[in-house]
C-alpha cells in the first residue's frame, strides 16, 4: 500500500505528464520537462512507471477509464429505456457525445486540462500513442458500432465506420481547442453552451447515418 507521500509524488508526476502531452503531444513531451514540473528525479519516474510509455499508459488509464465507464453506462441506460428495441441514431449519438462535452463544460482548470488532453491524444498522429489510445477505447468503440449496426442493419459496414470516425474526429477537434472555435466564429459558436453544441452535432450527423438505413447506395 503506497504511503501518502508516495501517492502525492505519483499524482504530481501524472499531472505533469498530462499537461506536457496536452501541450506538446507524446513525442514532444520529454521526461526531462515532466520531472522538472513534478519536482522529482528521473529515477523516481522509472521506479513508479518503468518507462515513458508506462507513464503515458498510466495517464491515459487515469483519464480514459472514468470516461469509458460513463460512455458505457449511458449507452446501457438508453438501451434499457428502449426496452430491447434498437436505439434511434439520435440517442446513440447523444451517448457518444454527452460525456466528453459535459466534462468540457465543467468549470474547473483540472477538467479543462483533461478535455485538452483527450482532444490532443485522439488527434495525435504518433503511432505509439494511437496504439495506446486504441487499447483504452476499444470497448467503447465496439459498443457504439454494435449499437449503430442494430439501429441500421442495412448499412454497409465501411460506410457506417466512416461516419463513426467523422463523429469522433469532430469531437476531438472541439475538445482540443474550444476557445479557437469561439474566436474563429466571432462568438457565434460557443462550445461552452453544451446543450446547444450537443443538439447541433446530433442534428448535423444524424442524416448521414439515417441515409444508410435504405438499401445499398448506388455507386
Amino acid at each position: 500500500m503506497p504511503t501518502a507521500v508516495e501517492q502525492d509524488r505519483q499524482i504530481r508526476i501524472l499531472d505533469a505528464a498530462e499537461n506536457a502531452v496536452a501541450e506538446l503531444g507524446f513525442a514532444g513531451a520529454s521526461l526531462r520537462h515532466i520531472v522538472q514540473e513534478a519536482q522529482v528525479n528521473l529515477a523516481t519516474v522509472y521506479y513508479y512507471f518503468g518507462s515513458k510509455r508506462g507513464l503515458m499508459e498510466a495517464v491515459l488509464k487515469r483519464r480514459f477509464g472514468p470516461l469509458r465507464q460513463e460512455h458505457l453506462a449511458l449507452l446501457q441506460q438508453f438501451e434499457e429505456a428502449a426496452g430491447g428495441r434498437p436505439l434511434k441514431v439520435e440517442k446513440i449519438l447523444e451517448a457518444m457525445l454527452l460525456p466528453p462535452l459535459r466534462l468540457m463544460a465543467t468549470a474547473s482548470a483540472k477538467h479543462h486540462a483533461v478535455t485538452r488532453l483527450i482532444g490532443r491524444i485522439v488527434a495525435e498522429p504518433n503511432p505509439e500513442t494511437q496504439e495506446m489510445v486504441r487499447s483504452q477505447r476499444a470497448a467503447v468503440r465496439a459498443a457504439f458500432l454494435k449499437a449503430l449496426q442494430r439501429s441500421l442493419p442495412k448499412a454497409p459496414g465501411p460506410a457506417l465506420i466512416w461516419r463513426l470516425e467523422f463523429v469522433w474526429g469532430a469531437l476531438a477537434f472541439i475538445l482540443c481547442n474550444p476557445r479557437r472555435i469561439e474566436l474563429e466564429t466571432h462568438g457565434a459558436c460557443n462550445p461552452a453552451d453544451t446543450s446547444n453544441l450537443l443538439a447541433e452535432m446530433i442534428q448535423c450527423f444524424t442524416p448521414g447515418f439515417q441515409v444508410l438505413a435504405r438499401s445499398k447506395r448506388k455507386r
